[in-house]
């Protein structure tokens, strides 16, 4: 093993990478896992990702890129499981894992949420194994009446779950400051065992329009996201009612609900029907990344309208489109995800979001401003920089096992 040829086995058990972000499951995720793994890839380590198969169909092994395959493993049924129902799938999956890890000749185990770290976990302790988490979300405290203290847990295995997982690893990864106060405060994990590695962007995928002056006109405001209530996309379409009708915005609602949150798409739509505007609210579904990318640099402005977020990598992705951003404050790491003078909000006050996003739109000079500032912020933030600061991470903690 050298500083420079790690071989590092990365959980990410209750969804694949590979899976399109704003699904039942998939998010932002999925995108950071793989992402991170091509560029690490390409920084001559060499990754292989482990998910449980959803899909009968699915191959053993997909050789994703070179230096990245993903392997499927046999645990529980080969269908989509809700994460409600995702605990049962842990022991079963560890012992698929176990084989892999012990005769795989890996540096490390990387786990990604909870349920790949109460997993992989015991097996990295039994194979003497540095063992990394990573949650991207924390669950909120138990009895908590608003959405504001992050993802209500999916199940009473959760809380406990992540004490297990931030107190047993080796070091605990965070993608935002934010996220890490927060795992010190819930879990007490002490700071030699917390580091906090941002996420990057694709600057080449996600880049600006020709003609960014022309997104002012009838604009298109675009959210995206899990169609569900700790993503807020009621506040989206409230905004959209708050505009003058004169200037012909249209709002677009990417992403889908999974099946326990279907009442609330319903209700949605209902909602659109009742502030007037569903004629111009379009609700197409999962993107891919590269329709994702192309309805950012389309769009006038993102919406990022979450109560709770670890990071906001749309928020990055949509300036380095050259796209303004408005954010709630609040919202745990999007601060870190936005330029400095950027549109964060200090209210969920629908009037306040229209009426900073008309003063935007109405100014010609502030609007271009918005889109160089905006482009040039998210231009510093690349997936390589990303796998660099992982690596070092990794690394360190190879050497100090060894």
């Amino acid at each position: 093993m050298t500083a420079t040829s790690l071989r590092i086995a990365a959980v990410c058990l209750h969804t694949s990478p590979l899976t399109e972000p704003g699904g039942a499951d998939a998010g932002g995720m999925n995108v950071v896992v793989l992402e991170q793994s091509l560029a690490l890839a390409r920084l001559g380590h060499r990754v292989d990702l482990f998910t449980r198969r959803s899909d009968p169909d699915a191959p053993a092994v997909v050789e994703v890129a070179d230096g990245v395959r993903l392997l499927h493993l046999d645990a529980g049924p080969a269908v989509h499981v809700a994460k409600g129902d995702m605990d049962a799938m842990i022991r079963p999956f560890r012992e698929q894992l176990r084989p892999h890890l012990a005769d795989g000749d890996y540096d490390l185990v990387h786990s990604h949420h909870w349920f790949s770290g109460v997993s992989a976990l015991p097996l990295a302790r039994e194979l003497g194994l540095p063992h990394l988490q990573s949650f991207h979300s924390v669950a909120a405290p138990e009895g908590s009446s608003t959405l504001e203290a992050g993802e209500p847990a999916e199940s009473e295995g959760r809380i406990p779950g992540e004490q297990f997982a931030a107190t047993g690893s080796d070091l605990v990864i965070a993608v935002s400051d934010a996220e890490a106060r927060t795992v010190v405060e819930r879990y007490g994990v002490p700071g030699e065992r917390l580091a906090v590695v941002r996420p990057g962007v694709d600057v080449d995928r996600f880049h600006p329009c020709e003609d960014v002056q022309a997104r002012r006109h009838r604009p298109t405001l675009l959210f995206t996201a899990r169609i569900e209530p700790l993503k807020g996309p009621d506040l989206a379409l409230e905004v959209l009612a708050q505009l003058d009708p004169a200037r012909g915005a249209r709002l677009v609602l990417a992403g889908s609900a999974a099946p326990a949150f279907a009442e609330y798409l319903e209700s949605l739509r209902a909602l659109a029907k009742e502030l007037g505007v569903e004629d111009r609210v379009e609700m197409v579904g999962t993107l891919d990344r590269d329709q994702l990318a192309e309805a950012m640099r389309c769009a006038g402005a993102l919406l990022l309208t979450s109560w709770s977020e670890t990071f906001g990598l749309v928020a990055l992705e949509a300036q380095a489109s050259g796209t303004p951003v408005l954010a709630w404050r609040a919202a745990g790491g999007v601060r870190e995800a936005v330029a400095p003078d950027g549109l964060v909000q200090s209210s969920r006050d629908p009037d306040v979001w229209a009426e900073t996003l008309e003063a935007l739109l109405d100014d010609e000079d502030r609007y271009a401003a918005a889109v160089r500032a905006a482009r040039e912020f998210a231009a510093s933030r690349t997936w390589e920089a990303t796998a660099e600061a992982l690596a070092s991470q990794y690394t360190r903690l190879v050497e100090e096992r060894a």
